[in-house]
């Protein structure tokens, strides 16, 4: 089997376990988790300034038997919000799958936080604010090996001074 092949069909494998969110995972007899990981999302300065900077930090702790995949990436979007911030994205993880033989080399061990900066528009006013974003990630259940995408909404509290 060539590499392009093999690519091929890793893709395919990706591309119907997509199609399949929701189901049971084979073999398990049971559906796959509404929430295959925990969220949790920070900001820093806890106060940020009209016209500054915040950083986002966001954590994915996974369930009991899920795993992260590095392929294909982690990505945090958050849409531009005129007078409040410029839209911003980062991704996180491989460009490419891995070859079919190393298929383990696709989970991280360990998910480091997803960082992005925020932009705050000059004239963002004072006080507490929410900002929507959106984390797209995909993982896989381990005991079955059935792997689907999962894109949770995401909520930044953002305090402008």
């Amino acid at each position: 089997m060539t590499q392009h092949t093999k690519t091929l069909s890793f893709l395919l494998t990706a591309a119907l376990a997509v199609g399949a969110p929701g189901v049971a995972a084979e073999g398990s007899g049971k559906a796959l988790p509404k929430e295959p990981a925990r969220i949790e999302v920070s900001v820093s300065p806890q106060a940020a300034r009209a016209g500054g900077e915040a950083r986002v930090t966001v954590r994915l702790n996974p369930a009991d038997g899920i795993k992260i995949n590095k392929y294909p990436k982690i990505k945090l979007k958050v849409p531009g919000q005129e007078g409040l911030v410029l839209s911003a994205e980062v991704a996180v993880g491989n460009a490419e799958p891995p070859p079919p033989d190393h298929i383990e080399g696709n989970y991280f061990k360990t998910v480091d936080p997803v960082e992005l900066t925020l932009r705050l528009d000059p004239k963002a006013s004072a006080g507490e604010h929410k900002v929507s974003g959106l984390l797209s990630y995909f993982y896989c259940v381990a005991a079955s090996g059935f792997c689907a995408p999962a894109k949770v909404p995401v909520t930044i509290p953002l305090l402008v001074r």
